[in-house]
């Protein structure tokens, strides 16, 4: 009986296909989280060593570190056949940049896990993702903590890996190479990457019972969605315009709202361009907030480009 990436217990490896120096071989990822936009792979081992930025800004969307890893001529998703690389989606994921008091969104198909992904319990304004050191602690069938977290290079070697989160204005955050938290100025080369992939809800992997536990990459429709909240505003806005591009994709539906942090919100469909009203006049938040959902369907790579809205 087939079964998709959303089946698998948190903790599971998946062996995901690389090439590496022209050299074909294959790669353990660990599934440390699942949920509606799909399943979060960490790769079990650093991929190498990589500064986060030549110089120590700590503005994570864009920086060296985000362009390498999402760069699938050149980058990291360089390493992936065409047939795997196509089941990775983007994945909405927290940044702020240092001194903010809350996160803002972006849309990835790799990147970094964040201070709070790594190591927080409880979820705040700047790290709003729950943490996945309970994933790896099945994975390493461990108690401690720390040493759930410690991860080497494909020779063994323990290293440090970079996170996403700032500490000051020119170090990010990192995981020590005894599992602990520690950071370093963004330009320094000594750390490595250690890279998450988010793979799309409907992928089929190996049957139960199988050696290793492999994505199976043929005929299946994959699906894109995403929702996000742009930002916030003391007075209501009535109307929005939405810029987005989506490539390789079918029923196509992009929607926007002015009270996304309600628990329901209310959605109006937007077209690429085209102004919509936000007929909705409450809210159950201290501000109004703006928010953006896209759809789509693939049967290959498919993509939103990150949207744009205007309000008013």
């Amino acid at each position: 009986m087939s079964r998709t990436i959303m089946d698998l217990n948190l903790g599971t490896e998946v062996w995901l296909h690389e090439t590496v120096s022209d050299v074909e071989t294959t790669a353990p990822y660990i599934l440390i989280h699942k949920d509606s936009q799909g399943g979060v792979l960490l790769r079990k081992n650093c991929s190498e060593k990589k500064r986060m930025n030549p110089t120590n800004t700590t503005v994570y969307d864009g920086c060296e570190a985000d362009v390498y890893l999402n760069d699938s001529e050149t980058g990291f998703l360089s390493r992936f056949p065409a047939a795997e690389l196509n089941c990775f989606l983007s994945r909405s994921i927290s940044t702020f940049e240092y001194g903010d008091t809350e996160c803002h969104s972006i849309s990835r198909r790799c990147y970094l896990l964040s201070q709070g992904e790594a190591f927080s319990v409880t979820t705040s304004d700047l790290y709003p993702e729950v943490g996945y050191t309970h994933s790896l602690m099945v994975n390493k069938r461990t108690f401690d903590t720390n040493t759930a977290r410690v991860a080497t290079l494909d020779d063994n070697t323990a290293v440090s890996w970079w996170l996403r989160s700032p500490g000051s204005a020119a170090i990010f955050y990192n995981v020590g190479n005894g599992g602990n938290r520690d950071s370093n100025n963004a330009s320094y080369s000594g750390y490595a990457l250690r890279p998450a992939l988010n793979v799309a809800p409907a992928t089929i992997v190996s049957d139960e019972g199988a050696d290793k536990i492999y994505l199976i990459t043929s005929g299946v429709t994959r699906t894109v969605d995403f929702k996000a909240k742009v930002l916030e505003l003391d007075s209501r806005p009535a109307k929005a315009l939405v810029k987005y591009n989506a490539n390789n994709l079918s029923n196509i539906l992009v929607q926007v709202c002015n009270n996304y942090g309600d628990t329901n919100p209310v959605w109006v469909n937007a077209t690429a361009m085209n102004e919509v009203t936000l007929a909705n006049t409450t809210k159950e938040t201290a501000e109004w907030q703006v928010g953006v959902r896209c759809y789509g369907e693939s049967a290959g790579y498919g993509y939103f480009e990150e949207p744009i809205v205007i309000f008013n």
